[in-house]
């Protein structure tokens, strides 16, 4: 699938779907059986869409490039200055539009199940969510990227509140209220960089800076790039920001927060490659983005281990996971981007298991404090089973796919002379094991000291076929870490291109 396409047709079908279905949904309100029949119908064909689409890109406004001789193209084989917004759909994108899609379709099955009436407006706030994932991937100009940086802002507070406790409601006007700061981050560099070279379009931005010697105006370049990383912070929760992110994964309902935490990698994907396109090659940039991103990982782990709630040491593990990702783009070679790309992909997954593990401990069990628990995996073997196979997976022990991406990370770091980074790594891989496993023992394995009466563990049903959406999950971890080359087909060259060739996108 090297097919190279203008104006391709699957990238308005990615982008218009989901917002078309959020408006039926609406409309639909509270029939259930409408509701459930349109959302699937919709995400399943969100996936196929995925998966058959070709490479290619979308100039949205419909207008030529304009050629170095001043004529006007619609091809891709001629180098043009690009006058629309444009969209590309490449190897990278589809496979982790196809793990989002994938994962869209689990959490609207497991949500028209699980809630009994007036979840239309919900569940198209998490079809809004998937197109601002889906969106921010793929743009390839600065106005795109802001504005979907801003509405997924939005979104992830609607999604949270929706959950109706006042914790979630709390959480929601708190991140509402700062991650403003990240669309005006965005804002600003997005003003800087079109004063700078008078373009939009992230390619001939940096093709630009590429051809031409700005001199002073490098204090304006540093000044930008400073603005995009705060957006890049606050996107996707990293430190000094993860309270605030972690607060917002633990009040959502655990099948909404598998939404929530594949937004932020992708976000953090999509706007951290930005960052190493454009300003990769400025002294102390790849440092300062290392820096925070060992933060992160170190922060979040910390906090995870002194949690006494299951669905608080996730919150907080999604945070650290969320920093190995971004020390690999930080490190900026090509397999420390691959490793960074694969850690993305296999966090997504790995995640989406033990958050859903934690959902169905809202069916089996009093809640998810570990000190309040006990005996779930007599009462429930084969939820224990899951979470204790997605443990395995978060903390990076081999067949898993987790094992894979963090080797390849260490690897990374040690061929680039950092082995602190890579002792960082594993440190952050055996403390996930001890957090994780401290709440398993205590939830699922340990004897119960407060048995619930007879009848009595859950309010309502939990929704039929999570076994084999766990199971699913499960097999895809086990599958990448027995055969990672199928993802990392995706993945190396785009890895390689932003290395190389950053103005291609």
């Amino acid at each position: 699938m090297s097919e190279t396409v203008v104006n391709l047709w699957s990238i308005p079908l990615l982008v218009v779907i989901p917002i078309l279905t959020a408006i039926v949904l609406n409309l639909l309100y509270n029939r259930v059986r409408a509701i459930r029949v349109a959302s699937v119908v919709s995400a399943a064909a969100l996936l196929v869409v995925s998966i058959v689409s070709p490479y290619g890109l979308q100039w949205f406004t419909g207008q030529p490039g304009v050629a170095s001789d001043g004529s006007y193209t619609y091809s891709t084989s001629i180098f043009s200055w690009k006058l629309s917004l444009e969209y590309y759909f490449g190897p990278l994108q589809q496979i982790l539009i196809f793990t989002s899609s994938l994962l869209l379709l689990f959490v609207v099955v497991i949500s028209t199940r699980s809630l009994k009436k007036d979840f239309g407006p919900y569940v198209a706030i998490m079809f809004l969510t998937y197109f601002s994932t889906v969106a921010v991937i793929m743009v390839n100009d600065f106005y795109h990227l802001w504005i979907v940086v801003e509405i997924g802002s939005l979104l992830v507070a609607g999604l949270v509140a929706a959950s109706g406790a006042g914790s979630a409601q709390k959480a929601a006007l708190k991140y509402t209220f700062f991650s403003a700061l990240s669309g005006s981050g965005l804002a600003i560099a997005l003003a800087l960089i079109l004063g700078i070279t008078g373009y939009a379009n992230i390619s001939d931005a940096i093709s630009f800076l590429m051809m031409t010697d700005l001199g002073n105006m490098y204090n304006v370049l540093y000044i930008s790039f400073a603005f995009l990383m705060l957006s890049w912070i606050y996107a996707g929760g990293l430190a000094p920001i993860h309270p605030l992110k972690s607060d917002v994964y633990r009040s959502a309902f655990p099948h909404a927060t598998v939404l929530l935490q594949a937004q932020s990698k992708v976000m953090l994907v999509a706007i951290g490659l930005v960052l190493l396109r454009m300003f990769g090659g400025l002294p102390f940039a790849r440092e300062a983005m290392l820096s925070i991103s060992l933060l992160t990982m170190i922060l979040g782990v910390v906090m995870a281990l002194i949690q006494t709630d299951f669905r608080w040491i996730l919150a907080y593990l999604i945070v650290s996971h969320s920093g190995l990702v971004t020390v690999g783009i930080s490190l900026g070679t090509p397999l420390g981007i691959v490793g960074g790309l694969f850690q993305a992909v296999n966090d997504i997954v790995y995640m989406s298991v033990l958050l859903l593990c934690c959902e169905m401990l809202l069916y089996f069990n009093n809640g998810t404090s570990i000190r309040s628990s006990g005996g779930i995996a007599k009462k429930v073997p084969w939820l224990a089973a899951f979470a204790i196979l997605g443990a395995f997976a978060a903390s990076g022990i081999p067949p898993f796919n987790g094992f894979q991406s963090e080797l390849i990370l260490i690897q990374a770091a040690l061929g680039g002379g950092l082995p602190e980074v890579a002792a960082v790594i594993l440190m952050v891989s055996v403390s996930t094991f001890i957090a994780l496993f401290r709440g398993i023992y205590s939830i699922f394995l340990k004897p119960s000291t407060n048995p619930l009466p007879e009848g009595s563990e859950s309010a309502s049903s939990p929704p039929r076929g999570m076994p084999i959406i766990l199971g699913i999950l499960v097999a895809i971890t086990l599958i990448l870490g027995v055969y990672p080359q199928l993802a990392l087909d995706f993945l190396t060259e785009s890895a390689v291109k932003v290395v190389y060739v950053p103005w291609v996108p």
